[in-house]
């Protein structure tokens, strides 16, 4: 009964609304208190007002808790109203020429609400008695203001713990009436707050989204304490503006660093007047709703002054009737023209977003690429006008150079020199000056002179952008002659480079024996050779060749013949055919045993084996040499049995006089030829009758004996082996 009673008086209630002189808007917030009461909140119920309504409100207002499913009303209060005025805001029109302050009248109630009594999953709302007056708009006939606050039971916490990021309530920042430009798109911004202030919010456990609500008003007739206002003609809640709706943040919402959104609300209304609005905060953790907050709000549209046009159009510096590209040539400037002779304009112009200091004129001169803006302030306009970018680009100029096929720019006697570009650009126009005059014929990219001078060429690019060559000198040259020093003679076995000398420097060097610019004898062989030397450098006006002979002398011919042998004290002729005649000298060595060391055939009677060397050398100086071997045969001791018993005497086959030979070769065979002995060296090893170390059958045997390795004489014979 105490629960129908109260509805019944609540509802009572609604039927006088409380009359204040102007309403613009307000909410009703449930803010934490800090206290040590599990479930304490602090229920706020704001109104903007015109001044004078602070004493027309009541200073004790009925509002009412209601469950959701079946509007039952759970619980009733008076919330108490504030006793200081000193909270105000003043919304101002663009131009300055409209203001409206409104104060904040505040009442507020202290409640414990514990999820035992307010638990039905549907959620609860808050709802005041009716207010009054609104403040008259063109969207809505009803006068009287009701506002909404909505909660579910997961929303009632026992204490709000600092250190979980989610646990928080939103909170609207004071803020009821805005101005609006007609025909032009306004915004601003729905402050909300995070309360208890918090850091970490995230969208999933605190999640915010604005949608657009129709105000609200009182239902003296039904059975829900509210209703939504009545429209006017061509109003709902889908336009609630004029020509449409306000476009609202899409979630999630940012926070900031200090627990704070800024929800950005834009339209674009169509016609003059005051419009109340409503906007409905809903307020989720983990996908689950907690709360929804209204709002009530006015907007005032206005005339406001149009803003002046903003266009860029590039021209000369100082000629703005001349137009010329975007495109910016390497050191030149570009003028920028934002339309000269609109009074009470404030120009501002940027480059790539920032503003360039100190230039407030509808002429801007640049040097720099980049994208060009001006924005447009008129004394009086509400808005600003901002020209479209303008993309500026720095066009370097093109680069250019003059070379010649003749490196220096030699210009040899009764010749011409063809001068050529390079140029880094393509499609370019050419002017070409010879020391700085121009040549009025000259426009291509290759020029041929004939003449001495500093030449240089400028090139024109189809950004038109100029470049320039640095002076190219074309100077006189000489003739010259080639010359080709002598190259002296030489013997064929002379390994030694000969360096070869030719005039001007840096010619080729060519013929038999030529190896870069040196002559090998010995590589050219014997014979006449003939060189040349070869200069086909137009740098010094020279081209063509010119030789010279090498002579190169072959060696004396000589040639001693093989080895030979005599007996002791016997005596032989040397290079018996060997006389060449004229011219010649000859040395033997060692001259021991020779009757005359410096004649072509001497008589050599040597004691003991001697090797002869003759050195022979021509009227050139070219010498040749060979040897040869003179052996003396000396008689070697062979016995013709040996008795290898192990008695002592005869045991080995020892041969006397062996030790003349050292290289003497000594073999011994048995009667089916097989080799059974065999030594060579200077230390002989007699033979004792064995072959590997077993005894041989008693016999003859065969004996080969060679004094030397290449001798021709052999000792030949047979030895008995007798036991």
């Amino acid at each position: 009964m105490r629960s129908l009673f109260g509805l019944m008086l609540f509802l009572s209630l609604s039927y006088v609304p409380l009359r204040a002189q102007r309403i613009y808007g307000g909410q009703i917030d449930r803010q934490i208190l800090n206290t040590t009461l599990p479930y304490s909140y602090g229920i706020v119920c704001t109104f903007f007002t015109d001044k004078a309504a602070y004493t027309t409100l009541p200073s004790n207002l009925r509002l009412g808790i209601y469950r959701k499913k079946d509007h039952q009303l759970i619980r009733e209060f008076s919330a108490t109203k504030s006793s200081y005025t000193n909270q105000s805001k003043t919304a101002t029109s663009c131009d300055r020429s409209s203001n409206v302050e409104y104060i904040f009248v505040k009442y507020t109630e202290n409640l414990i609400l514990t999820p035992q009594v307010f638990n039905d999953p549907e959620g609860y709302y808050i709802v005041n008695a009716p207010v009054g007056p609104r403040n008259p708009a063109d969207n809505i006939t009803s006068s009287d203001v009701v506002l909404y606050h909505w909660f579910s039971p997961q929303y009632l916490w026992e204490y709000f713990d600092p250190a979980e990021a989610g646990k928080t309530a939103p909170q609207w920042l004071p803020d009821s009436f805005n101005f609006f430009c007609n025909n032009a798109e306004s915004n601003f911004s729905l402050m909300v707050v995070s309360d208890p202030q918090k850091t970490g919010l995230t969208s999933n456990n605190f999640n915010l989204s604005l949608t657009n609500k129709t105000p609200l008003t009182s239902n003296p007739s039904g059975s829900v304490p509210y209703q939504n206002a009545q429209w006017k003609t061509g109003f709902s809640e889908n336009q609630m503006l004029p020509g449409g709706n306000f476009v609202v943040p899409q979630p999630p919402v940012i926070f900031s660093s200090q627990g704070q959104a800024n929800l950005v609300v834009s339209a674009r209304p169509t016609r003059t007047g005051v419009f109340s609005v409503g906007f409905l905060l809903r307020h989720s953790r983990a996908g689950v709703l907690l709360s929804e907050i209204y709002r009530e709000y006015q907007i005032q549209v206005e005339e406001c002054l149009p803003p002046p046009p903003a266009t860029i159009r590039l021209s000369e510096v100082g000629n703005p009737q001349t137009t010329v590209s975007s495109k910016i040539c390497e050191g030149k400037s570009v003028q920028l023209n934002a339309g000269a002779g609109q009074p009470n304009v404030k120009y501002e112009w940027f480059r790539n977003n920032t503003l360039i200091s100190n230039q407030n004129d509808s002429v801007l001169v640049v040097t720099e690429e980049g994208s060009y803006k001006v924005v447009l302030t008129k004394t009086g306009a509400c808005f600003t006008s901002t020209s479209p970018t303008t993309a500026l680009l720095l066009v370097p100029n093109p680069q250019v150079t003059v070379s010649s096929p003749i490196a220096g720019g030699i210009l040899c006697p009764n010749d011409s020199l063809k001068l050529t570009t390079l140029v880094s650009e393509p499609l370019v126009r050419y002017q070409w000056f010879r020391n700085n005059a121009l040549l009025p014929t000259a426009n291509t990219a290759i020029y041929v002179t004939t003449q001495a001078g500093a030449y240089s060429v400028k090139v024109i690019d189809q950004n038109q952008c100029v470049g320039e060559s640095n002076p190219y000198v074309v100077s006189l040259g000489q003739n010259q002659p080639i010359t080709f020093h002598p190259i002296p003679s030489r013997c064929v076995s002379d390994t030694t480079a000969i360096p070869l000398i030719g005039s001007p420097l840096g010619g080729l060097f060519s013929g038999k024996g030529v190896i870069g610019e040196k002559f090998y004898p010995h590589k050219a062989g014997a014979g006449i050779h003939e060189l040349s030397y070869r200069f086909d450098n137009p740098n010094f006006c020279v081209i063509g060749a010119t030789n010279q002979t090498a002579e190169v002398w072959a060696l004396p011919t000589v040639d001693l013949g093989n080895d030979q042998f005599i007996s002791q004290d016997a005596s032989i002729q040397l290079n018996a055919n060997g006389n060449l005649g004229v011219g010649y000298t000859y040395q033997w060595s060692p001259p021991q045993g020779l009757d005359d060391d410096s004649a072509p055939s001497p008589i050599a009677s040597p004691e003991v084996t001697t090797e002869y060397q003759l050195l022979i050398t021509d009227s050139h100086n070219c010498t040749a040499t060979d040897t040869v071997l003179i052996g003396i045969i000396r008689g070697i001791g062979i016995p013709d049995v040996f008795t290898p018993n192990g008695d002592g005497i005869n045991d080995t086959w020892v041969l006397h006089g062996a030790e003349e030979y050292p290289e003497a070769e000594i073999m011994v065979f048995d009667r089916w030829g097989s080799l059974v002995y065999y030594h060579t060296g200077t230390k002989q090893v007699a033979f004792d009758g064995t072959y590997q170390s077993k005894p041989l059958p008693i016999g003859v045997y065969v004996y080969t004996i060679k004094t030397e390795p290449q001798a021709s004489h052999t000792y030949r014979g047979q030895v008995l082996l007798l036991r």
